[in-house]
Order: C-alpha cells, then structure tokens, then sequence
C-alpha cells in the first residue's frame, strides 16, 4: 500500500526515486523539494504523524574490489579514512511519516554532499520537528534552514565536533569549561527545585507558602 504514496509523489515529482529497503518502501527527493513533498504527504495523503528525522553518515568511500577491479563501498576503518577518496553524496536525511488514519508509512530521504549540509526546515508542518532538527544538528552538524531556534539540543554550547559522524575520533578530548547554573525548568505541577542538591523537584519542599497543584 505504501507504494501508492511513491507513486503520489513521483506523479508530483517526476525526478523523485522511489525504493524498497527491508520492506520500507523509501523516496529520494531534492532537498528544494522536501518542504513540498512532506505537506502533500501531510494534507493530501493523511500522514499526519512525524515519528522521527534521522540522519545518516554513511561514511561513503570507496576502494577497490577483488571482483573484476571495480570499485565498490566498502567500509572504511577510522584511521584509513585519510587514505580513501570520497564519495559523494554522503548524509542522507530521512523524515519517517505515519497515517494513523489509513495505517500507512513512508521514508522521505534527502541526501547530502559533506560540503553542503543544509536543508529547509519542515517546522511549520510539525511541531515535533523543532527538536528533531536540533538533534540531527547536534549530532551530525546538518543546518536546517529557517529553524527558529537551530541550537545544540543535547550537548553544551561549547562542544567542538559532531559525535555521531563516523569520523568522529573516538578518544577526543573537549575542552573543559565552567559549570553553567541553569534556571528552573519545570513546567508542571508543582514549585521545582526542592533546596540545595535536590535539582528539578516536583515536590513543595523548600518553598514556603507554596501551592503544589499550581504551575510555575
């Protein structure tokens, strides 16, 4: 069933691709065109669920085969990648979207040259989209264009590198810097900090004259 999505978006888009990998069926659009694909899938096609935006380092380079001399992607341990010619495209980014309503999924792949890592931003389709392209930045460094708040998501301000690019060295040191004090966060039920050592309470402990059914 899914097939008949491919099919939506290759008769919208002729130079999309369509495949199959381990029984999911897959898409490849141009980056320009991912903002218009994923809002015809939402509004046309009911996919109205963002279940997650990955992204992927395939360390694509290559070397030659035992098998007729051709060239084939192999993988490519750390310290040789220096020996390797690259090639390109090598990140790909896969928005995976789900219909609840007809029960059907689909992967919306853009691919990515190492020396041009942007894509638009999809946030004003899903919501959910705001942190998954401040995870994907933090960790493998892609830009999406036109976020509203594209910052590290997970890591510290000042972290240097992206740890989830294959070529990211597995002993690097980062530098040390000051423990940041970070306001209260809570947004529920509840005062927050309980006192000294006690970080993100939910309890009233430590605050006087508190109500702990009121939001903060």
């Amino acid at each position: 069933m899914s097939q008949a999505l491919v099919d939506l978006v290759r008769e919208r888009f002729p130079d999309a691709k369509g495949s199959s990998h381990r029984g999911d069926e897959v898409v490849t659009v141009r980056r320009e065109q991912v903002v218009d694909v994923v809002a015809l899938l939402r509004n046309q096609a009911e996919m109205k669920l963002l279940r997650q935006i990955a992204a992927v380092d395939l360390l694509t380079f290559a070397g030659e085969s035992t098998g007729g001399g051709a060239l084939a992607s192999i993988e490519v341990p750390a310290y040789a990648l220096e020996k390797k010619p690259r090639v390109e495209p090598r990140f790909q980014v896969a928005y995976n979207l789900y219909s609840i309503v007809r029960k059907q999924s689909l992967r919306v792949r853009v691919e990515l040259r190492s020396d041009d890592l942007k894509v638009p931003t999809i946030t004003p389709l899903y919501r959910t989209a705001d942190w998954w392209e401040r995870y994907v930045f933090d960790m493998f460094g892609i830009e999406f264009v036109g976020h509203p708040n594209l910052q590290r998501l997970l890591l510290y301000p000042e972290f240097v590198g992206y740890p989830l690019r294959k070529d990211y060295p597995v002993r690097k040191r980062q530098p040390l810097v000051p423990e940041l004090d970070f306001p209260d966060l809570v947004r529920g039920p509840g005062p927050g900090p309980g006192g000294a050592g006690v970080p993100m309470s939910q309890t009233h402990v430590g605050r006087q004259n508190v109500d702990p059914d009121a939001y903060d």
